[in-house]
């Protein structure tokens, strides 16, 4: 075997890291646009709307009690800290920018991930190993319709109801903590604090939630579809598919704030 520079190694690793990546943005793609495609295909509508609708049952309804409790304890810290330290005209500021911009997208991405984008990972994996996807082709029924796109709306939804529910939770719960806990903090009229949320601020937290979950939920699939031969994958893909997750949202968050702040 010719010996090899280190500094070529190096180079052929980064040709074989970025063909590798090119490979995976391209299958994400292509599924992505399976997915879109069956959007419009009216076949097995009742069905497609009964999975999403469990999704979004699963995915927002069942996540309520821990969002509740994040969001509750980041908006005490935020508002513990403005209150403190900032002058008042400006905790309005914080609260908008703060907690409905940057804190309520952040806490939604770890905790839709860590439970539905995994758990959506485990079942397609599944399905997969149990040749039920297989049985989909077999039967002429397209799996990204009754499998990738339910669960894309699913998420998306759950995502923009747990957005408002979290925004909420943050502002009221922190609010009315960091008063209790420390009582001399200067008090501040709640409906001002509504009142000053900037609708800006609030429409790009939505369409942050647009971006989520369909990214959250077609890593998972894409990881999912992606077990060969044993259930021993499945961890692995698991894994996989949270931290590209988390990469994807976490990009996709810095990149819209920034571009919303030009």
């Amino acid at each position: 075997m010719l010996y090899s520079p280190p500094a070529v190694e190096w180079l052929a690793g980064i040709g074989r890291g970025t063909m590798g990546a090119g490979e995976y943005l391209s299958r994400l793609g292509g599924l992505a646009w399976q997915t879109w495609r069956a959007l419009f295909d009216r076949r097995g509508a009742v069905v497609v709307r009964r999975q999403a609708m469990l999704q979004l049952v699963y995915t927002g309804v069942q996540a309520l009690v821990p969002l509740t409790v994040a969001s509750v304890a980041v908006g005490l810290l935020v508002f513990s800290f403005s209150l403190a330290h900032l002058p008042v005209d400006l905790v309005q500021s914080v609260a908008s920018t703060v907690i409905v911009r940057e804190v309520v997208p952040l806490l939604l991405i770890f905790l839709v991930i860590g439970r539905s984008g995994t758990a959506i990972t485990i079942d397609v994996a599944s399905m997969k190993l149990n040749d039920e996807l297989r049985a989909l082709r077999v039967m002429s029924i397209d799996p990204a319709r009754y499998i990738a796109l339910p669960r894309v709306i699913g998420v998306t939804l759950a995502f923009l109801v747990l957005q408002i529910y979290g925004m909420l939770a943050a502002i009221f719960g922190g609010y009315w903590g960091a008063l209790l806990i420390d009582l001399e903090l200067p008090a501040y009229p709640i409906e001002d604090l509504l009142a000053g949320i900037a609708h800006a601020d609030v429409g790009l937290s939505t369409f942050k939630m647009l971006l989520f979950g369909p990214v959250v939920a077609l890593t998972a699939i894409l990881h999912g579809v992606s077990v060969e031969r044993s259930r021993r994958e499945i961890p692995i893909v698991t894994s996989r598919a949270v931290v590209r997750s988390l990469l994807f949202c976490f990009l996709l968050n810095t990149f819209v704030s920034l571009l919303a702040d030009e």
